[in-house]
């Protein structure tokens, strides 16, 4: 079993806070109504509740409910669709030319095609995750002020909690990041909002400059790389998501920070970690332990037997498992293709394109329900390095991979080109990944933003990136770029520049009267 808080626990405080959150939800509101979410009783009675409700905070990532696998702990939004990481991967993977969801649910085919509007159940869940996290965290830090815990007679407790706090800031600002990359401004939620009360709105540079301090505040209180448990952040994480938020800077804010992408890209470099000698390793149902962890930064943590839900990387790899696809771990729920336009990225022999063709067009001539339209990938699989089948056949072991090394070297050799680094460093780490790849080397010559863009797809494709890297890159709406589908065309054709944003749900406007639609919606 993976060691995250014992992953038992780590359910149990999901049962305990998630259940009290969902008894004062409405359909439209993710605000509760009263206090009971989490009450002053729970920590006065067991100490151990604030690791456990730290751990439910972590859950929210990887679960949508405390019941079983198919619940929500918000109302409306259930049969797993309403899971954060399954609906953040819909956003970044299936609006680009990475990836194409085959099944013909209302809103599916709109994100696949960027017809999407703002009624789309699966925008809606993106936005509803986010403002639950926002939400469950700051109620986690109300709880866990000092003046609380002295209160309570347990002002020992205060340096592990000091802890467990930085974690929660975290947990929240990855939540708020999230809300930057997709829909620009957000209802805003912190400690210092009252359950009850309506959200005001904060524009895409308030919450850019939010995370930022946040961020950067927490990175005292937080442990060191490598000493933290399994499936928990440390200073590392906060170095990482600083580096995402700094190399998007010119999109988000209009001012370039490669600069400082570069000294958090260096932390992490400096930090111990390095790449695993297998690609494929990195993906697999034992990616947690095997040869390709030390390259992890940040996980996800899954467990096919103790953490069951139809979100994350179970839904990856199921939606991706085709009715005539070889073992893949799991039954398969035949949803899932490539584009063409990611598999011609690769060259001959690269070890980083996984792909299952037999019996398929490479060409998507029929957009819904035919999987033979399209390659499969076979990326992430429920099977071990030692070709052991997951610990269970429809729940996945295989964790998320995050944040990763591979991508720092990346972003370090774009933030370069950009004219904020070292090129002979930056070629050397491209190289890197290229030799462990069986591809030739470059050459700085070679080192250009194109040539960067391409790569991270060859590197980093299906793990949840690719629609901001287009958009960073001026490659996702406009004319710069097409693919098969975009913008419900065959050979793709121009969708508007307002499609670098989601709309924000319509209920949610008409339900919080500090909310603003982004353009074009």
């Amino acid at each position: 079993m993976k060691n995250i808080f014992k992953i038992t626990k780590y359910l149990a405080c999901a049962v305990v806070a998630a259940v009290a959150l969902n008894s004062c939800m409405d359909d439209l509101d993710v605000i509760p109504e009263d206090s009971s979410i989490i009450t002053d009783e729970i920590f006065k009675d067991d100490p151990s509740a604030y690791k456990q409700n730290l751990g439910k905070l972590y859950a929210g990532l990887s679960v949508s409910g405390p019941i079983d696998a198919g619940s929500s702990d918000i109302q409306g939004l259930d049969n797993g669709y309403g899971q954060y990481m399954r609906a953040l991967w819909l956003m970044q993977e299936v609006t680009t030319d990475e990836a194409i969801l085959h099944w013909g649910d209302i809103g599916i085919p709109e994100i696949g095609t960027a017809t999407w509007t703002v009624g789309n159940q699966f925008i809606r869940a993106m936005y509803l995750r986010i403002a639950y996290q926002a939400r469950a965290t700051s109620e986690f830090l109300n709880q866990t002020e000092e003046e609380k815990l002295n209160d309570r007679g347990q002002s020992n407790l205060i340096p592990e909690i000091t802890a467990y706090r930085a974690e929660a800031r975290f947990l929240r600002a990855f939540s708020y990041f999230n809300a930057i990359d997709v829909f620009g401004k957000f209802g805003f939620i912190d400690e210092n909002v009252p359950l009850g009360e309506l959200p005001q709105e904060k524009s895409r540079a308030e919450l850019f400059d939010y995370v930022e301090s946040e961020l950067l505040a927490i990175l005292p209180d937080l442990k060191d790389p490598h000493t933290n448990e399994y499936g928990r952040v440390d200073k590392a994480s906060a170095w990482m998501l600083l580096a995402k938020l700094y190399l998007n800077s010119a999109v988000w804010t209009g001012t370039d920070r490669s600069a400082d992408c570069i000294a958090m890209c260096e932390n992490i470099i400096n930090a111990g970690y390095s790449l695993g000698s297998n690609y494929s390793y990195l993906f697999l149902a034992d990616n947690d332990k095997n040869s390709s962890a030390s390259e992890y930064i940040f996980m996800i943590p899954q467990d096919g037997l103790h953490l069951q839900a139809y979100g994350c990387m179970t839904f990856v790899i199921e939606a991706a498992t085709l009715s005539d696809m070889g073992d893949m771990g799991v039954g398969g729920w035949n949803g899932t293709t490539t584009r063409p336009e990611l598999y011609n990225k690769f060259t001959s022999g690269d070890k980083r394109a996984m792909f299952f063709g037999e019996g398929h067009s490479l060409d998507i001539t029929i957009l819904n329900s035919d999987t033979k339209n399209g390659y499969g990938v076979t990326k992430f699989r429920n099977v071990t390095s030692a070709g052991v089948p997951g610990s269970d056949a429809t729940f996945v072991d295989t964790d998320y991979p995050l944040f990763r090394l591979g991508d720092v070297y990346l972003m370090y050799a774009e933030a370069a080109v950009r004219g904020k680094g070292d090129l002979t460093k930056a070629v050397d780490y491209v190289n890197q990944l290229r030799t462990r790849a069986g591809v030739s080397s470059i050459s700085a010559p070679n080192l250009t933003l194109n040539f960067i863009l391409d790569e991270r797809a060859r590197e980093l494709y299906w793990e949840g990136w690719r629609r901001q890297d287009l958009i960073r890159f001026g490659m996702f709406t406009g004319s710069n770029y097409n693919w098969q589908w975009k913008g419900n065309a065959y050979e793709g054709t121009v969708i508007p520049n307002y499609r670098n944003l989601f709309p924000i749900p319509d209920d949610q406007l008409q339900m919080n009267g500090n909310l603003t639609q982004n353009p074009g919606y």
